[in-house]
């Protein structure tokens, strides 16, 4: 029988309930990151990426292995904020460099890569590819007003251009192309429950 610390649990629990738009079958996308250039990870905005207080925890264990790919204005940022912050909503976030790039992103050319990813894909750091609210984009989940009760969205943002001509040209369903992440969120068995649901 394998040890608690190597089984994988979904980042919902069992009891979490979800609330779905209909309308999410019928998205199609692919990232296309000759197009985007990695928008997602340098998009203007108050507050940067989203994170969940249990991956708090994920964070401080992989920083001391993906802190050699940062860039150098990250370390300034992490100096004064760290590397999550709380806000005054009590929303946890990553913080961003000058409210764009994200402290973990690293270019390669004119495309910007998450380090954490980079180093997860380079098998230095296991079992946290990246924040969910970052594997799953441009899907997001959020808290509703009922306790322990989320939102399934699909954000259509115009820096995903290129993302929605790519799922449209390969006729790729959106659910297909992050299965991956959603699996890693909510677990395979609901995942296909929701597949079966939006059929």
């Amino acid at each position: 029988m394998p040890e608690p610390s190597s089984i994988e649990l979904p980042v919902y629990s069992d009891s979490a309930h979800f609330l779905v738009e209909p309308s999410l079958e019928r998205v199609q996308f692919g990232c296309d990151l000759s197009a985007c250039k990695g928008a997602c990870c340098t998009m203007p905005a108050a507050a940067g990426a989203p994170i969940l207080e249990s991956e708090i925890a994920e964070l401080e264990r992989v920083f001391p292995v993906v802190e050699k790919y940062l860039q150098e204005d990250a370390f300034e940022v992490i100096e004064k904020k760290g590397i999550w912050e709380r806000d005054s909503d009590g929303a946890l976030t990553i913080p961003a460099i000058r409210g764009r790039d994200c402290i973990f992103v690293i270019w390669e050319g004119p495309i910007a890569f998450c380090a954490i990813e980079k180093a997860h894909r380079a098998g230095e750091i296991t079992g946290f590819p990246k924040p969910i609210s970052c594997h799953l984009f441009p899907i997001r989940i959020y808290p509703s007003f009922e306790e322990n009760t989320y939102s399934i969205v699909y954000e259509e943002i115009p820096e995903c251009k290129g993302g929605r001509a790519r799922g449209k040209r390969e006729k790729m369903p959106l659910l297909d192309f992050i299965e991956s992440p959603l699996i890693r969120a909510l677990g395979a068995e609901r995942v296909a429950r929701l597949k079966k649901l939006l059929a």
